[in-house]
């Protein structure tokens, strides 16, 4: 099984897992000392991810192989955006909406029952297309999980 093929709530709590120890080993990750694949084996052998997956997953070569690839995407976007945050006059990511996008998801939000647990003004326009796909379609793309902490059905149906 791959990452890819979880439920969104499993790919949550493995995306917060995965950023905490990212966040922890940053320096070693941007001098290239430590890469995806040792990364992957230090994880899977501390055993602390065995409260989120079962330790036959684990233990899978594909599942190693697809947990490896989406270290290596959760690294390229923390190194993509540091290197934007350190110039900051160009373009990035964390750009703000368009009305228009604001207005979409608005919209969107109110005629399918859901909410933001956050308000819309730390949302960055790449966010909000996130979020956009994600009540449309029901899936989020690889490297995106925290989308899911964002939005979630209401009560008041």
């Amino acid at each position: 099984m791959q990452i890819e093929q979880l439920d969104l709530e499993t790919r949550s709590k493995i995306y917060n897992y995965t950023k905490k120890i990212l966040r922890k080993y940053q320096k070693g990750i941007i001098t290239g000392k430590l890469t995806a694949d040792k990364f992957v084996e230090n994880i899977l052998s501390n055993g602390s991810i065995s409260d989120i997956l079962d330790e036959n997953l684990l233990l899978q070569n594909d599942f190693k192989q697809s947990y490896t690839s989406y270290i290596e995407n959760l690294i390229n976007i923390q190194n993509e955006s540091l290197s934007t945050s350190k110039k900051r006059n160009l373009k990035s990511s964390s750009e703000k909406p368009s009305i228009s996008q604001r207005v979409k998801l608005k919209n969107l939000l109110e005629s399918s029952g859901y909410t933001l647990s956050i308000p819309l003004e730390y949302l960055s326009s790449c966010d909000v297309d996130c979020i956009i796909q994600y009540i449309t379609t029901q899936s989020i793309d690889i490297g995106n999980e925290r989308i899911y902490n964002y939005v979630h059905k209401s009560n008041l149906n």
